[in-house]
């Protein structure tokens, strides 16, 4: 067999295999959403209170945060906070997303769930700067990073 038609069988058996892939990509898809269904904002609303605040930092800069704690208040729960460049909308006390967590079980299981915008991004005050080194000695209330905006926000 010459060159030619063995490339041109590889090239054919190359794009049918992307094809099959494609065409069983939705199907996959599909099994695994149905398998491991979110919690929709409903539910969402129907478990958590939303409050919104504007947490003063050290430096009098002050960090939009989110807190979304469980409407069941016989018992105490940990809470998890995530930081984020990326925004932690939807905005307003009225608004909730589709989903809390990294995976609906901590919703079910009950958590306290704290998102904020960093320093200079979206509804926070200040200037961001990516990957804010980290200052093992701080002078005064101006030395800043990412150490003591959490610490700050848990305090």
């Amino acid at each position: 067999m010459n060159t030619r038609v063995r490339r041109f069988r590889f090239v054919v058996s190359c794009a049918l295999l992307v094809l099959a892939a494609l065409a069983a990509a939705p199907a996959r898809w599909f099994i695994a959403q149905s398998s491991t269904e979110t919690p929709g904002e409903a539910e969402v609303r129907a478990r958590y209170t939303k409050y919104e605040y504007r947490i003063p930092m050290r430096d009098s800069v002050k960090l939009f945060t989110a807190v979304y704690v469980p409407k069941d208040t016989t018992q105490t729960y940990p809470f998890l906070m995530v930081r984020t460049p990326y925004s932690v909308s939807p905005y307003g006390a009225d608004q909730y997303p589709k989903r809390l967590g990294p995976a609906p079980v901590f919703l079910r299981d009950g958590f306290i769930f704290v998102s904020q915008d960093v320093r200079g991004r979206f509804m926070s005050e200040g200037t961001f700067e990516e990957m804010t080194p980290h200052k093992d000695v701080k002078k005064s209330p101006k030395d800043v990073d990412e150490s003591t905006d959490t610490y700050d926000t848990i305090e």
